[in-house]
């Protein structure tokens, strides 16, 4: 049994873990969202007709977010070291890990919200522009029949900032895969350990039934 010391740095770790997973998550919704819909919208020619400065506008900014999206987290995490002290003061710790983690997770699920919108078909965006409706109306009709698809990418991406955070733990960014590996790697407590791993993936479970319920639903709705 775990004793009242290992149940209080569990309980402290299970926060962190939480924190960074949902709170991160939030971040990468908005930030995500705004990005992929701009890029969805750059590169749509029933939306906005096509110009120079258009297609200009939309090379640069994909290129920057694929670049950002295939930098490995762990070598974002050290080339942010001056920028994550200069915005919250440390790199220790769940607060230490939260500007990479939002930085690396954003531009993922930028493309795959751009994917998501990209897979609803033209000929619906033809008969809505036939019939004069205004760019508003049909980027909101556009997010309704992609919003199952959007569901599965956040759940997608949710789960992948666990992975992250896992990685991140070798540099002491806390939370239970940080506890997982302090007591596993000096061997001080295997019971801790397994705890906190089950834990883990009991939390990715979680993430992942409670998304594919979710965009199930939706689609059928």
């Amino acid at each position: 049994m775990l004793s009242s010391h290992d149940m209080k740095q569990f309980l402290n770790a299970l926060n962190e873990t939480l924190f960074l997973t949902f709170g991160t998550g939030a971040f990468v919704l908005i930030i995500g969202l705004s990005i992929g819909f701009l890029l969805y919208i750059l590169d749509n020619d029933v939306i906005i007709k096509p110009s120079l400065q258009r297609t200009i506008t939309y090379r640069i900014l994909s290129t920057v977010n694929d670049i950002a999206r295939s930098i490995p987290f762990i070598i974002l995490l050290i080339m942010m070291i001056p920028i994550t002290r200069a915005l919250v003061g440390t790199m220790l710790g769940a607060r230490g890990a939260l500007p990479a983690l939002i930085v690396s997770a954003s531009p993922f699920f930028a493309r795959v919200v751009n994917n998501a919108l990209k897979s609803v078909s033209t000929d619906t965006l033809e008969a809505l522009k036939s019939m004069g409706a205004s760019r508003i109306t049909v980027l909101r009709i556009v997010f309704k029949e992609a919003l199952s698809s959007l569901i599965s990418g956040f759940t997608l991406t949710l789960v992948t900032l666990v992975g992250f955070m896992s990685a991140a733990a070798v540099i002491g960014a806390g939370g239970l895969a940080f506890l997982a590996y302090e007591n596993g790697k000096f061997g001080n407590n295997y019971l801790l350990m397994y705890v906190s791993i089950f834990t883990i993936l009991l939390l990715v479970f979680i993430i992942q039934v409670t998304g594919d319920y979710l965009s199930k639903k939706i689609n059928h709705n």
